[in-house]
């Protein structure tokens, strides 16, 4: 019986390391995008539009290239660029028109009174 009890613990310490070491990668899976995401939830757009920025050069054509483009117009707008909040907001409309990401900049153009 306790060699049973001790392999069970065994497994279960295996599958709780291997359960941490998952989580710490898929924060930091995106880099520079999951980073930007940190601080624009936090209200930190400076740092929110670096780590937008640095994500769009790194993978202009990514999966996430056209959200990141969105949150950082917004992280403009939030910073009082709002002549570069506007241009990012248009060009996500005019690179990727049938998206969701264009009708929220629609939106957002619309509150900046452009």
């Amino acid at each position: 019986m306790k060699k049973v009890r001790f392999f069970l613990g065994l497994v279960m310490a295996v599958i709780l390391c291997a359960s941490c070491a998952s989580n710490s990668s898929v924060e930091n899976r995106f880099g520079p995008y999951s980073e930007a995401e940190g601080y624009y939830q936090k209200g930190k757009y400076g740092e929110a539009a670096a780590q937008y920025e640095k994500y769009l050069s790194e993978n202009p054509q990514g999966s996430l290239a056209t959200v990141a483009s969105y949150y950082l117009a917004k992280c403009y707008a939030s910073l009082g660029k709002t002549d570069a909040a506007k241009a990012g907001f248009q060009k996500i409309i005019a690179d990727s028109p049938k998206t969701t990401w264009a009708d929220f900049s629609k939106k957002q153009l619309e509150i900046l009174g452009a």
